[in-house]
């Protein structure tokens, strides 16, 4: 209360050097351009993570894998900046675990950068960090890249992404994903 008291009866000058604004109350707030907007969701979908079934080849250990089929389950955050037109740049970011249907969990971590067309096709590139290596030797850290749209379903939303992730030792990734942002 003391605080509030002081604050008013500064003179606008002061409060100006503090780097506050003072706007009316009846000015309607008006949205920026570089304001985001925020999304988030559930997700599930299918991964199919090629040899990631098979015995290590260097040390012969066997995978914990019975196919390189998964079901994947897990939670994203989407921010879009509005370009002001038809382009806009998108921030995403996620966490998933892989392999329950066997099992097994594989969690994985990602950040992406890319572009929403007309508020609908998305493009984007990023790191995916992954507790599981097929290969053995510690590659935990992949590129990902996800092409798909965001459907507009009333209050939420409906996304539809494949996502590819290369390896260079071959146990290349593919993914099938969808849920509901709201």
């Amino acid at each position: 209360m003391f605080a509030m008291t002081v604050l008013l009866a500064l003179p606008s000058a002061a409060i100006a050097s503090t780097g506050y604004k003072l706007v009316p109350v009846d000015q309607p707030k008006v949205k920026a351009p570089s304001d985001w907007t925020f999304r988030t969701g559930a997700r599930i979908g299918y991964v199919y993570a090629h040899d990631s079934h098979k015995p290590n080849p260097k040390t012969g250990e066997e995978s914990p894998l019975k196919s390189p089929h998964m079901f994947s389950v897990g939670f994203e955050m989407q921010q879009t900046m509005d370009g002001g037109a038809w382009l806009d740049v998108l921030l995403i970011q996620g966490v998933s675990l892989t392999g329950l249907d066997q099992s097994v969990a594989a969690p994985s971590a990602r950040l992406l950068l890319g572009f929403e067309i007309n508020n609908n096709l998305q493009l984007a590139i990023g790191p995916n960090l992954s507790a599981h290596d097929p290969s053995g030797e510690g590659n935990i850290l992949h590129l990902i890249a996800a092409i798909g749209a965001s459907v507009d379903a009333g209050k939420f939303n409906l996304p539809l992404h494949v996502a590819f992730m290369p390896d260079k030792n071959k146990y290349n990734v593919f993914a099938l994903t969808t849920g509901v942002n709201w």
